[in-house]
């Protein structure tokens, strides 16, 4: 299928692949998108998971924490992952197909390996930047689609901190027309997104990242307790929560800083050694630790999320998304600290909560080959006039024509 024959379709069928910081594997979401004169309709057709091999996800963890990391190893991680996503996609098509699904393409998010939102200074010049690798190339050759990525350098170049980049997306797949509603998504990293009523003028969506998730408690099971994770939060729940460090935690400069996005370059492994290390000078066990871990990961949340829910107030419930729904301390925690909301899942919108970023990607895959700009600079109380089209197109490889 030619990139003209994709745009004109009708009811074109992309599949979203997303990769989160915890890098625990992929995601895959296979979207159709159908347009009426009235509205257009998005419908998840399928979903699929791929879990990264062990030795394949200590090498994605190695290289986002290196200080420094030889090209000659970016190059080769890069197209080892663009491998990998091609086959896990490649795979899922060959399904899809069989029960008569044309997929039109693919759209994919990559794996972040360094996010560095903030403006520094850098041989003479100010700048910002982010990288997620797994190559478009692989994926193109592999699948034999047309397929979409990078998604998050365009928002960079106008200026701007390339995440959360999903927002509008977001909103196109939640956002309703009678409730307001406030999702949070707990990956890798928190974020939360607000989606006003259709036509209402009190307050415009709003979408940010909180701090800490799952990277930074999955961490801390593994170097505690040799886990890959702390499964339901039934490690946590055996801890009792130290206010003191929840203290010295929060002091952590990205909760003064006026910034929307943040990355596990700031809670991942130096905030996991300084938990262990306060800890230590604290008396506090395992447990204890995760209890408090995750109580960070709350309260930035919920520092997030208050102001809205005071603005608001006829929100009543919080819908959860990412592998944080599935962790029962946390969401009680949650139910602690925010009384007046109903804590609920995704899924009674209909959506699987492990597809919701994937299928955010397929959206912004889509938008992408039509040219479409969507705004990304939620958090200011008027937008640019100048938004970007997100995404770069790779087209797969094919056979000459003759002549």
């Amino acid at each position: 299928m030619s990139l003209q024959d994709v745009i004109k379709k009708k009811a074109p069928v992309i599949i979203g692949i997303n990769s989160g910081t915890s890098a625990d594997g992929v995601d895959l979401a296979a979207l159709q998108f159908s347009s009426s004169p009235k509205k257009q309709k998005i419908s998840l057709l399928a979903g699929h998971s791929v879990k990264y091999p062990s030795r394949l996800k200590t090498l994605i963890l190695k290289t986002a924490a290196a200080d420094r990391i030889s090209l000659e190893e970016l190059i080769y991680l890069d197209n080892i992952l663009g491998m990998f996503y091609g086959r896990a996609a490649a795979g899922f098509i060959k399904r899809l197909e069989k029960h008569g699904v044309k997929i039109s393409a693919v759209a994919s998010h990559g794996q972040t390996i360094r996010h560095s939102p903030r403006l520094v200074k850098y041989e003479g010049y100010t700048i910002r930047g982010t990288l997620q690798l797994g190559s478009l190339e692989y994926i193109a050759a592999l699948t034999e689609k047309i397929t979409v990525g990078d998604f998050r350098q365009a928002d960079i170049a106008l200026g701007r901190e390339g995440a959360p980049i999903t927002t509008a997306a977001m909103a196109r797949l939640f956002a309703d027309p009678v409730e307001s509603r406030l999702l949070v998504n707990i990956g890798g990293i928190s974020n939360f997104f607000y989606f006003p009523a259709r036509g209402k003028t009190s307050m415009s969506l709003k979408a940010a990242d909180c701090g800490p998730g799952n990277s930074l408690i999955d961490l801390l099971a593994f170097r505690l307790f040799g886990e890959k994770y702390d499964r339901n939060g039934h490690r946590a729940q055996k801890g009792n929560i130290s206010q003191r460090l929840i203290a010295l935690l929060l002091t952590h400069p990205f909760f003064k800083a006026r910034r929307q996005s943040t990355g596990r370059e700031e809670f991942g492994f130096q905030t996991a050694d300084r938990i262990i290390d306060f800890g230590k000078r604290l008396n506090l066990d395992g447990h204890d630790l995760l209890a408090t871990a995750t109580e960070f990961t709350v309260i930035s949340i919920v520092q997030k999320i208050k102001p809205l829910l005071k603005a608001e107030p006829k929100i009543k419930k919080l819908y959860l998304t990412g592998g944080g729904e599935r962790n029962t301390f946390l969401k009680a925690r949650l139910r602690q600290h925010l009384p007046e909301c109903k804590i609920s899942s995704v899924r009674q919108l209909g959506f699987n909560p492990a597809m919701v970023e994937a299928a955010a990607y397929a959206v912004l895959g889509l938008s992408c080959l039509r040219g479409e700009r969507l705004r990304t600079d939620f958090m200011r109380r008027k937008a640019s006039k100048r938004q970007p089209v997100s995404g770069k197109i790779v087209q797969p490889p094919g056979k000459l024509q003759d002549g």
